[in-house]
């Protein structure tokens, strides 16, 4: 038997309540785990960007050198380190934030929807 749409509306017309709830979280969890397998090659391409993080080597270089300045114990050239580990970290986040909007416009999403999906929260 070919299942049509309309013999599957008539179906699930019929169907007691507890048995088409059922049918719909179901329905729901086989779409989303088929669409969670369909990601375009520009979509994972973006993904691997956005993940992309200030390395450690460099974050623990900057909580040192920014606890030595709310101490006001930085010596000129730390300041100047301070300042360029600074620009590199916003130049990632600014990065980041336009692969977010990438994939935003891609999933036809807002930018608050890419981010949650991503479980990426603001600070």
């Amino acid at each position: 038997m070919i299942v049509t749409t309309e013999n599957l509306l008539n179906a699930v017309v019929q169907m007691p309540e507890s048995d088409f709830e059922r049918f719909l979280k179901k329905a729901n969890a086989l779409r989303k785990k088929q669409i969670s397998y369909k990601i375009s090659r520009r979509e994972s391409s973006l993904i691997l960007k956005i993940n992309t993080v200030f390395p450690t080597e460099n974050r623990e270089r900057y909580n040192l050198l920014y606890a030595k300045s709310r101490q006001e114990k930085l010596q000129e050239s730390e300041y100047q380190e301070l300042l360029k580990l600074n620009d590199e970290f916003e130049i990632l986040n600014a990065e980041r934030i336009k692969y977010i909007g990438e994939l935003a416009k891609i999933r036809r999403q807002t930018l608050e929807q890419a981010m949650s999906d991503l479980q990426i929260k603001t600070s």
